[in-house]
């Protein structure tokens, strides 16, 4: 039992140290996911490009009006950032863009979408892989 907790606090110790880095990894897959230069973004969110520099590369951290600026500015969930949840990030993120607009808005959008799946669909089965 000893060892199943130093070995619990040794990896703990290793996610403190690294969170920083994980922070700002999450932080440039959502920049990048969007195509955007960390002009643009540190732009779009009100923060200094230098910061963001830092920040991705783990050499600073966020604090939580930050974490608010980059999460309002790019329509995204804090979630992601913090727990990590990276296996519907893509889906999280269409659903923030679709609650951000009006009812009728999100009507219109959704009969968008709606055709582009299925012209996806079609197009996949007229053009297998």
């Amino acid at each position: 039992m000893w060892k199943f907790i130093k070995i619990r606090r040794v990896i703990r110790l290793e996610l403190d140290k690294d969170y920083n880095l994980t922070v700002g990894l999450r932080i440039r897959e959502i920049r990048e996911t969007f195509h955007m230069t960390r002009a643009a973004f540190s732009e779009k969110c009100d923060i200094s490009e230098s910061f963001l520099t830092a920040v991705e590369s783990g050499k600073k951290s966020i604090t939580s009006k930050t974490l608010y600026k980059i999460c309002t500015s790019m329509n995204v969930s804090a979630d992601y950032f913090i727990r990590g949840n990276n296996g519907n990030f893509e889906t999280d993120t269409i659903l923030e863009l679709l609650n951000s607009l009006d009812e009728h808005s999100r009507k219109s959008a959704l009969i968008i979408l709606n055709e582009y799946v299925t012209a996806i669909h079609h197009s996949q089965k007229k053009y297998p892989k």
